[in-house]
């Protein structure tokens, strides 16, 4: 994720959609360092990004029968049912963070059961990239309606920068959740697309998931080939859509 930051900020940049940005340094990206400066903005962004992926992993889930979420409180977007104080901590200052998971009880889905984990496991994802799209098309809007200019400068750069951190977030959270690695939501997508006979072998890779996501996280050349190529094709693609 950490590459597709700078790209997509210094694209931004170039654009001129954002001129209040200052949020990486020529040598790298703050996205999971300890920075002052851009802390205030990441934590809105992720707080949005974490609360409304989880909402709609509940909401689908719920739609299909199961009320487990529901019942547990999680079918909301009170950001408190769904950040996990922890890993909010580590996404900030650390390699890498999570949300609390929302329980899903897939024997209680109506109709097929293997594809509603399908539906339920996607609708995080697809929301975090609707929600990039929002956000960089509101950011597009500011910047040629020239608004900002009227505003205190405290507020145009809170929301400008809030803007950019949160498209940036939501496209990488976007790539790296449809990773088919466990426990993010992409393994889950594949093992239940695939036929059932894979299932024992999604069994017993799930222990060896969060080894993976650190050597995807710690070997910059691994991270760089699976996280941004597919990082910088979803932030062109949404790039070209308001050209």
């Amino acid at each position: 994720m950490s590459c597709g930051f700078i790209y997509a900020v210094r694209y931004l940049e170039s654009k001129k959609v954002y001129p209040y940005r200052k949020m990486i340094g020529e040598g790298g990206t703050v996205l999971f360092n300890f920075d002052w400066d851009s802390l205030l903005y990441r934590i809105i962004a992720f707080v949005i990004a974490f609360s409304i992926h989880e909402w709609a992993h509940a909401f689908v889930a719920y739609k299909l029968g199961d009320n487990t979420a529901k019942n547990e409180g999680r079918l909301t977007l009170n950001p408190i049912s769904h950040v996990e104080p922890i890993g909010m901590l580590m996404i900030l200052f650390g390699p890498f963070g999570w949300a609390r998971p929302v329980p899903v009880n897939m024997f209680h889905f109506r109709g097929n059961r293997r594809l509603g984990m399908v539906l339920v496991a996607i609708a995080g994802p697809l929301t975090n990239l609707i929600l990039a799209f929002l956000f960089l098309q509101a950011g597009w809007y500011l910047a040629t309606t020239n608004i900002m200019n009227a505003w205190p400068a405290w507020a145009a750069t809170l929301v400008s920068n809030t803007i950019t951190w949160s498209f940036a977030i939501n496209v990488a959270l976007f790539v790296f959740n449809l990773l088919p690695v466990a426990p993010l939501d992409g393994s889950k997508i594949f093992r239940y697309i695939l036929p059932r006979r894979f299932d024992h072998f999604f069994e017993r890779m799930e222990p060896y998931g969060m080894f993976v996501l650190l050597l995807l996280i710690f070997i910059p050349g691994l991270g760089s080939i699976v996280l941004y190529q597919p990082y910088e094709w979803v932030q062109n693609a949404l790039f070209s859509l308001i050209r």
